[in-house]
């Protein structure tokens, strides 16, 4: 199975530190990142990051942990 999280970061400024530090924390679950810029925008304030996780748990609890900081949108995909 292969699970992909797809994440908007609004306010990236804002709240990069505390998500950066929770993909840290998940690192040997997240199989690959991806960061989208936003080329239209010289220094956008929002980011879009797609991270591909091989359990559906694992996806679920990094999600969980996620979604706890403000700005952020999740959506998931699984194949």
């Amino acid at each position: 199975m292969t699970v992909i999280i797809g994440v908007k970061l609004k306010e990236k400024g804002n709240n990069s530190a505390e998500f950066q530090k929770i993909l840290t924390e998940f690192n040997c679950e997240i199989k690959l990142r991806i960061g989208i810029n936003n080329s239209s925008f010289l220094c956008s304030s929002y980011g879009i990051i797609l991270l591909q996780l091989d359990s559906l748990d694992s996806a679920i609890k990094l999600e969980n942990s996620l979604i706890n900081i403000s700005g952020i949108e999740i959506e998931r995909m699984i194949f």
